[in-house]
């Protein structure tokens, strides 16, 4: 008998109420509250939660607070109710007022004196567009326009202290007073509809049946059938429900200062601080547009609620620890919580059933739990292997042929066969013929194995702290891969195949993809600690589940060869993980697709169903523009502010304004810590920036053109959310408008035409200069000519000749010869005072010179001169004494040396339209000529071809006029024989 009152005793401790942690994630003033006390929650359009509190708003974006007060336009610290109106703007419900906040500024509208000291408790709008103001003792007010209009409600002021107005769908306005629920239509006529009770929150929901929460009678629920209440009897959390909300799903939550209920389906669910809420005492309760439930607390901050995503359970909740080691599903689908140093709990529907030592369990610290093929439970602990025959343990130690006492691994091959890895190696348990087999090290295998995989009984693999080794089991060789093999540690820890035969590895230094004989390393995000893998598990979704010493990750790997930092999904104390430390090969995916594991505080539960719920993508708002990381007052660059962004409209900025800072945030109250940005600069980025966390970007110098930012966001790196732009305009400096290049192109033209206009004069003045020089140095070449044409010789010979004739009394001869000097000598004095004569001049001057040195040397020879009939030398002008240096030259040295009559022939003819002036003799030749001065001392210096070459030069440079000479030269007959000397005079008609 005493044993059986033992034993009922021990089933009795064993079995207790179950219960587990909720996530609730609390914000107060450590995180950036106004204040900790909250009156009102509200969200606007763009998804940011408003916050009244009794010392100021916030403004919560999911991350950051933002704070207001009377320093910033408040009526009043107090703000007991907020309503988004249908135009944007956000109303405010305080003390002797309204204020209204249009997303720039602040507005305050003041009730009449006598009302200065109430407060406004709820603010709605009808379909009409007025704003109802319910107050604590002032009626009813409500605005048409700017103007308050007021009204008092009959008996009593308990019927005056209205907390709550609502609209209906008739625009009946229902109002929540201490002394019941009233209601004014359209007509502002008043009928009293609940009456002696004290009315928090009315609400008309589509079946047009009313809920009205009260203090002190629970909840009515008003319908064409009849009243319904709830009250603390029948489920409801407390009887004094303070305000309650209707979610999506169909669920109310009822408020109350005992903490929330949730009714859904006639069932209510209580969460108290039992339950993971950190304060009981909540005044306002609000579901976002995302499922999540806010709650306000009277001094315990702001409470978020995400649902039963993640759920915790600890040892306060009921299990036998906190520290939780391994988890396994029975055939029942019980789950079995194997734990460090209380046993083994199971978790059996509503109850918890604990196992010890006591039970024959080896050791209450179990490392390792498995589900055998024969539905019998395995665990693996600090002294030996326990198996679970239904009411107690049968445990394998060392005098079974166990290696070693502590068991860190189990794994069941396709014969049933128990795979135990050991602090000392590897065992393995013939369940058939309950015998155990040792392997050594004698075959490669490391000891202190963690966690074993088996390869479809071709392969063991092994996770251990020496590397990772692959057992063949038809071969028994054991292949080792450690560092040096590519691994990014040699501390593994878990291992596990996706349905692309790729293994994957956690180790002490990041994620590892084995393929095809490589290892592949994948280094993860945000901390060392979280490439610190504890466990790895691979959903139906093809998910990997990564647990590391920094939370928990998600990596979708389908179809994937590559991965980055940016397509891990961190979940986090901010998702409801009670810590960030998850252990050792401590998690499970049951029957049910919830992903269990354990952390250094409690075990989690997380509902993997909930990943494929439809996504909720992130609010994207641009919050702020810097200019070189400051905030500016940008208002003379603009044409004002939007007054839903704030940010400017038209900004147009200066060249010397392009260094900008662009704030952002995607609102995505869920998980806030999950949103990844990409953005991108049109007209300066080509494509979009890689994916990043930050919430800002700086684009320094950027040059002069019209841009606009972009940026979206996402929580799963598929769904992206719509870009969100602002555009705007940087002006091009002075130097890049048209008016500059205008300006430049007349500098340039004027700085062109000056240094061309003093070049051209320059060159003028050079030129003038040059002439001048020139024409001196044709005087004096004229002069030379002049000299040359009457050279002492010449005059002698004359004179002489003249004698001859006188002497000779050939008075004849000697008036002839002497009138014909004077002649040429006055022709010759005449022609040397202008630089062009007409060639009739100079042909008579060349006959005079011609029968002077003809009659001089008689015998010696003839002469011609030919003039073509093209050219009329009355009117053709040519150089002043240009022939006769060259005649003279034939004469000399061509005629006089030759032992015959010799011949000159001199033509003036047309060659192209130019006057080509042909002197020819017929004398010895240059050549004969040349030679002979050589031998014979000269008694004639002749230089006047010298002379007029240089003069040629000097008329073409002059007068921009061809003028050439070509020869003396060399003439042959047709027996190539020498037959004289020729030269042409070239000069342009």
């Amino acid at each position: 008998m005493k044993k059986f009152f033992v034993a009922l005793f021990m089933l009795f401790i064993s079995i207790s109420t179950s219960a587990q942690q909720y996530n609730f994630i609390s914000y107060s003033i450590e995180e950036g509250l106004a204040q900790s006390q909250i009156r009102a929650i509200s969200q606007d359009d763009d998804g940011y939660i408003w916050i009244g509190t009794l010392g100021g708003l916030s403004k919560f974006d999911g991350t950051n607070f933002e704070n207001f007060s009377t320093n910033d336009g408040l009526l009043h610290n107090q703000i007991n109710a907020i309503y988004n109106d249908s135009k944007g703007n956000i109303w405010l419900g305080t003390q002797g007022g309204v204020s209204v906040y249009n997303g720039s500024s602040f507005k305050n509208y003041r009730f009449k004196d006598e009302l200065s000291q109430i407060f406004v408790l709820s603010i709605t709008e009808d379909q009409t567009g007025k704003l109802w103001f319910a107050t604590d003792g002032g009626g009813i007010i409500y605005m048409d326009d700017t103007r308050f209009n007021y009204i008092i409600l009959p008996n009593g002021p308990d019927n005056n202290y209205i907390r709550n107005v609502y609209v209906d769908n008739r625009g009946n306005k229902w109002l929540a007073t201490r002394n019941g629920v009233s209601i004014i239509d359209e007509q502002l006529n008043i009928k009293d509809t609940i009456k002696n009770i004290n009315a928090t929150q009315v609400f008309v929901d589509a079946n047009n049946s009313v809920w009205c929460s009260t203090f002190g009678n629970g909840v009515i629920h008003l319908t064409d059938e009849g009243c319904q209440f709830f009250s603390k009897e029948t489920g409801l959390i407390s009887n004094h429900i303070r305000a309650f909300t209707r979610r999506t799903d169909g669920s109310i939550w009822f408020a109350s200062k005992s903490g929330i209920s949730k009714y859904l389906k006639g069932v209510f669910q209580n969460f108290t601080s039992k339950d993971g809420l950190n304060d009981n005492n909540i005044k306002a309760v609000l579901e976002d547009n995302e499922g999540n439930l806010f709650m306000g607390t009277d001094g315990g901050g702001l409470i978020k609620f995400t649902d039963e995503s993640f759920i915790s359970y600890t040892q306060a909740d009921g299990i036998s620890s906190s520290v939780v080691m391994s988890i396994i599903e029975d055939a029942e689908q019980n789950i079995w919580i194997s734990t460090y140093g209380e046993g083994v709990c199971k978790m059996e529907g509503n109850k918890y059933i604990n196992y010890n030592t006591s039970d024959g369990l080896g050791n209450n610290t179990v490392w390792c739990s498995l589900l055998s093929k024969d539905n019998r439970m395995w665990f693996g602990t600090s002294n030996g292997l326990s198996v679970f025959n239904g009411s107690n343990f049968k445990t394998y130690n060392i005098d079974d042929g166990l290696n070693a006492k502590k068991i860190y691994a189990l794994n069941e091959d396709k014969k049933g066969n128990i795979w135990i890895g050991t602090k000392e190696g590897l065992s393995v348990l013939d369940v058939k013929k309950d015998s155990i087999f040792n392997y050594s090290e004698i075959v490669g295998l490391s000891r202190n194995i963690r966690y074993i995989y088996n390869e479809d009984d071709i392969a063991v693999w092994f996770c251990s702290s020496d590397g990772l080794f692959r057992y063949d089991i038809k071969n028994h060789t054991a292949e080792k891969h450690d560092e040096s093999n590519g691994l990014p540690s040699s501390s593994i820890y878990a291992i596990v195949k996706d349905k692309n035969n790729k293994l994957w590895v956690g180790t002490k230094n990041g994620l590892a993809i084995y393929n095809k004989g490589i290892f592949t390393t994948v280094q993860l995000p945000d901390n060392y600690a979280s490439n610190n893998i504890n466990f790895l598990q691979l959903d139906k979704e093809d998910n990997l589940w990564i647990g590391t010493n920094f939370g928990l990750y998600q990596l979708n790997i389908l179809d994937k060869n590559s991965f980055s930092k940016t397509d891990f999904i961190r979940y986090s104390n901010l998702d409801g993980l009670k810590s960030l430390e998850c252990n050792m090969n401590a998690s499970y995916i049951d029957s049910k697709n919830n992903l269990w594991f354990g952390t250094a505080y409690g075990l989690m539960k997380h509902a993997l169903n909930s990943e494929s719920a439809t996504i909720k993508l992130p609010r994207v708002q641009i919050k702020d523009i810097r200019l070189f990381f400051e905030k500016k007052d940008l208002s003379k660059y603009t044409d004002g502010l939007d007054n839903k962004t704030a940010l400017p409209v038209n900004l147009v900025l200066k060249y010397d304004k392009n260094h900008l800072t662009f704030d952002f945030v995607g609102i995505y109250h869920t998980s806030p810590d999950k949103v990844k940005y990409r953005f991108k600069l049109d007209g300066f980025d080509e494509n979009w920036q890689p994916v990043t966390n930050s919430t800002f970007v700086t684009y320094s110098n950027i040059p002069f053109g019209d841009f606009t930012f972009k940026v979206s966001a996402t929580t799963d790196l598929k769904n992206w959310t719509n870009p969100v732009d602002f555009s705007f305009k940087i002006t091009a400096p002075f130097w890049f408008t048209w008016w500059f290049y205008l300006v430049c192109i007349f500098f340039v033209t004027a700085i062109v035409w000056l240094i061309i206009n003093r070049k051209k004069k320059i060159t003028q003045v050079k030129r003038a200069t040059q002439l001048i020089v020139d024409k001196s140095k044709m005087l004096v070449l004229e002069q030379q000519a002049l000299n040359a044409s009457m050279n002492r010789h010449f005059i002698f010979n004359a004179l002489n000749s003249i004698q001859y004739y006188i002497n000779r009394e050939d008075k004849f001869s000697a008036n002839k010869y002497l009138s014909s000097f004077a002649k040429l000598i006055r022709k010759n004095l005449d022609s040397s005072l202008v630089n062009e004569i007409y060639l009739d001049d100079e042909i008579e001057r060349i006959d005079l010179y011609m029968k002077l040195e003809q009659m001089r040397f008689k015998d010696k020879f003839d002469y011609k001169i030919n003039v073509d009939k093209e050219i009329e030398p009355q009117t053709v002008k040519i150089p002043s004494m240009l022939l006769q240096p060259f005649i003279e030259n034939s004469i000399w040295h061509g005629i006089l040396p030759s032992n015959r009559r010799g011949n000159i022939i001199i033509d003036a003819i047309n060659v192209e339209g130019k006057l080509t002036i042909n002197i020819v003799d017929d004398g010895i030749g240059i050549d004969e000529s040349l030679a002979s001065k050589k031998n014979k001392v000269q008694h004639h210096d002749s230089k006047g071809m010298e002379l007029t070459k240089g003069r040629i030069e000097l008329v073409s440079k002059i007068s921009n006029k061809e003028c050439s000479i070509k020869g003396p030269y060399q003439i042959y007959n047709e027996k190539d024989e020498i037959s004289g000397t020729k030269v042409s005079i070239i000069l342009t008609l």
